[in-house]
Order: C-alpha cells, then structure tokens, then sequence
C-alpha cells in the first residue's frame, strides 16, 4: 500500500509539473495584458491578469496556442520539428475573441481583449510555432526564466534556451502590435511594461530613511 501511494503521488506530480503548456505563465500574460489595459485607460485593472490567463487556467485548450506557418523560416536542429503544414488556431482564436469583444462594452470587452491577448502573445513564442520540442530543456526552461524575470520586475535581460533567445526589449513592440488589432477602441496612454524594481528599492529605502530620522528625533527629545 506504501509502495503504491509513493507511485501515485510521483504521477500526479509529473502531471503537475508537465501541464502548464504556455510558453508565457501567469506573471508574463498578466503583464503584457495590463500594459494594454493602461495604455487604452481601461477600468478592468483588477481582473485583467486573471483574464488573460483564462485559456490556461479554464479553457486548457493547448492546441489551440500555436501558430504553424511554412513561409517562416525555421531553424532544423534535433531539438523540435518544423511544422510541415500551415494551421493558424491561435490567429483564429485572437480573432474570434477580439470580433467577440466588438460586440461588448466596459470590461465585458476587456475580458474578451484580455484572452485574445494570451493567444496573441503565445504565437511570439517560438515553441509554440514548432513541433515535437524538448519540453523540459527547451520549452519549459524558456518559460520559467522569462516569467521569474518579469515577476522580479527586470528589464535587462536576455534569455536563451535550445540556442533561441528573447529579450526583454522585443515585448513592448508585441504589445504594440496587438493594440493595433485592437482599432474598436482609442488608445490613451504608452505606459511602461514594467516598473524597474531598482526605482521600487530606491523608494523603500527612502521610507526607512525617514523613519530612521523621525525615531532618532524622537530619542533625542525623550532623552
């Protein structure tokens, strides 16, 4: 009975460990889609991240997250596969959602933005535009590297697995690209992706500075 319960608990681990299919997890979508809900001033702050991440975390639609297209070029190697046959679901599904969108108002739409977006953004990846890839050193490698930089609030960076690489700075220009789908709506702003956490510290140390200040003033008097 021991021996079974320590088997099923390594199978469920692997399937947890295994599942996520996004080559962006939640800190990623979640970023990208609010700098577009900022950028067109949008009232849906709160709930945009959970929105974006909604294909993943409700629809688990993992072949629907790709985009394959032969007049690319793609790079053989022994790590993934061409695709050898056009088949554009994601582009499908962005456009589904957004003509979805069109037909709604406030954050109704934004919710239907927010999930065009993570499929817009997943057809930036280049693992989700081929095939047969080496998941854990290639795929899921590149995933948790960008998502833990994006959730540390990094923006010198440079990431590279399987020989392909990304940086930080090709994301604003994603995004740009996809408000441009968005042309139901005006754009307000061209907010920053993220903040830079050195300006976050800076801040904090400037509090505890002062309250150094105020508590030695305060010893002073008392003394």
């Amino acid at each position: 009975m021991k021996y079974f319960l320590i088997r099923l608990s390594a199978f469920i681990s692997l399937i947890i460990i295994v599942s996520p299919a996004s080559a962006w997890w939640n800190d990623t979508h979640g970023a990208l889609a609010e700098k577009v809900c900022k950028d067109f001033n949008c009232t849906c702050t709160d709930d945009i991240i959970d929105w974006s991440n909604i294909p993943d975390e409700l629809f688990k639609d993992t072949s629907n997250h790709h985009d394959y297209d032969t007049n690319i070029e793609c790079p053989e190697s022994s790590e993934w596969t061409c695709p050898v046959k056009n088949d554009f679901k994601a582009s499908r599904k962005i456009q589904e959602f957004l003509d979805s969108a069109k037909q709604k108002e406030g954050c109704s739409a934004w919710k239907d933005i927010a999930i065009a977006s993570h499929y817009f953004f997943d057809t930036k990846v280049f693992w989700h535009n081929v095939q047969d890839e080496d998941y854990f050193e290639c795929h899921k490698e590149f995933e948790q590297q960008v998502n833990d930089l994006i959730s540390d609030k990094n923006m010198d960076w440079k990431v590279c697995t399987c020989g392909i690489c990304v940086s930080y700075g090709e994301l604003e220009p994603w995004v740009i690209e996809f408000e441009d789908k968005i042309d139901f709506i005006d754009k307000v702003y061209e907010t920053p992706l993220i903040v830079e956490k050195e300006n976050n510290i800076t801040f904090i140390e400037n509090i505890i500075e002062h309250l150094k200040y105020i508590f030695h003033t305060i010893l002073k008097i008392i003394l």
